[in-house]
């Protein structure tokens, strides 16, 4: 059952991993259309009736919801590694534990 934990965690560090490097493309496209649109935005020589400077907070939220979306993320990974970590060390103590029972148990046949 342990060695079953271990294998589910494992897969979820890897797809995170796998996920992390890809660094969210999609996220990050939409931050870059964000950034464009805000220059352009800014470059405009009118400010079509306070509307610009509208569009331009409005850009401004919806660029710290990707970056909180983002922490977010890795916020979520961080967790699943130290779960990892943890099935990791836990499964190595127990490895040592049946290795010393079954070195007891050959002593005592021995005996």
């Amino acid at each position: 059952m342990r060695r079953l934990a271990l294998v589910v965690a494992t897969g979820l560090v890897f797809a995170a991993g796998v996920a992390r490097a890809q660094e969210h493309p999609e996220m990050e496209a939409a931050r870059k259309d964000l950034e464009s649109a805000k220059a352009h935005l800014q470059a405009a020589a009118k400010d079509y009736g306070g509307h610009r400077k509208q569009a331009v907070g409005d850009i401004d939220r919806a660029l710290g919801q990707i970056k909180e979306g983002l922490a977010t993320v890795e916020k979520k990974e961080q967790k699943i590694e130290h779960k990892e970590q943890k099935l990791e060390r836990k499964d190595t103590r127990t490895q040592h534990k049946l290795e010393n029972l079954k070195a007891k148990e050959q002593q005592m046949q021995q005996k």
